[in-house]
């Protein structure tokens, strides 16, 4: 099976009414528990359908809809409050952001460098750090959308 780990576009990070997880929320959820409810807030946006702020995801509505017709089931998707900077407005006074929810993948790994083990098995899994690793049937699925700022990576199995 080959899998790759994505590093996608960060056009912003956790905005001010973000709740945070607890300790338990992490033990029951894994890392995506770090965060219970999330506001992204942007500060750029370079028009990628799959943003990242550690160790949350959140993809456009139009990804979003196009997943939840495909066969994946993987994945958890939450709603989140997403907000532009003052920044943002600044730079960008007329760009309109399309709608996001959050990502969570299902799967687990564990990474170290290029190389992976204990991997659950699933489209989508999280590492224990939040890194995002995909099959190569879940890449060719999100390569039909805007990930041109994503980096990929492969992994060899170690």
């Amino acid at each position: 099976m080959r899998l790759y780990f994505l590093e996608p576009e960060v056009s912003g990070g956790h905005g001010e009414q973000t709740i945070y997880g607890t300790e338990e929320n992490v033990r029951n959820d894994g890392i995506s528990g770090q965060v219970e409810f999330l506001h992204y807030e942007f500060e750029g946006w370079l028009g990628d359908d799959l943003i990242e702020s550690t160790p949350t995801f959140i993809i456009s509505n139009n990804l979003k809809n196009k997943l939840l017709k495909s066969d994946f089931r993987d994945y958890k998707l939450e709603d989140c409050l997403v907000t532009t900077s003052d920044e943002f407005e600044e730079l960008y006074p007329n760009k309109k952001l399309p709608s996001f929810s959050r990502f969570i993948p299902l799967g687990t790994i564990e990474i170290e460098g290029k190389s992976f083990k204990n991997w659950s098995g699933h489209h989508f899994s999280l590492s224990l750090k939040g890194e995002l690793v995909v099959t190569q049937k879940a890449l060719d699925f999100l390569e039909k959308f805007s990930i041109e700022n994503c980096d990929i990576t492969r992994l060899k199995k170690s």
